[in-house]
């Protein structure tokens, strides 16, 4: 059997909102996705890297966007992970020398790095923009939505 996450992460990675925002957030998720199991609020004390996992496509450059070997962004991944999770330093993309961190990058289905993770297990649904912002205005950023496949 398989399951399927929709993560709302803040868009800037290391950022956690108030803990009375984040159970906004997860109070808000319950009204939209009542068919959900699980909804949660999880905070990580590093980075942590939230992916799509089965719905992958690609990466690109967000500068000139070409395909990103998936070989080169894996040696990357090892070598930003240490023992205080990732630290998304910026580096010389191979394919126009523009500099960017591993979460610019264009990931199809989007992907990211967060420390704060507002997430529901099977909502059987997707978000809107509506949502999307609504999320935005209850945690106080700009978030990505991160839709996995398990």
């Amino acid at each position: 059997m398989s399951d399927d996450y929709i993560h709302v992460v803040p868009e800037k990675p290391g950022f956690v909102p108030a803990e009375a925002r984040r159970q906004e957030a997860v109070s808000y998720f319950r009204k939209i996705a009542p068919k959900a199991g699980e909804i949660t609020a999880l905070v990580s004390a590093n980075l942590v890297f939230v992916d799509c996992a089965e719905n992958f496509e690609e990466i690109r450059c967000p500068s000139c966007k070409a395909v990103v070997e998936q070989d080169w962004w894996q040696e990357w991944m090892n070598k930003d992970f240490g023992k205080k999770g990732f630290t998304l330093r910026e580096r010389k993309m191979p394919c126009c020398g523009a500099r960017h961190t591993l979460h610019d990058l264009a990931y199809q289905w989007p992907q990211g790095f967060a420390r704060c993770d507002i997430q529901a297990m099977n909502p059987n649904s997707r978000l809107s923009a509506q949502h999307q912002s609504r999320f935005e205005a209850i945690l106080g950023c700009p978030v990505r939505v991160i839709y996995q496949h398990i």
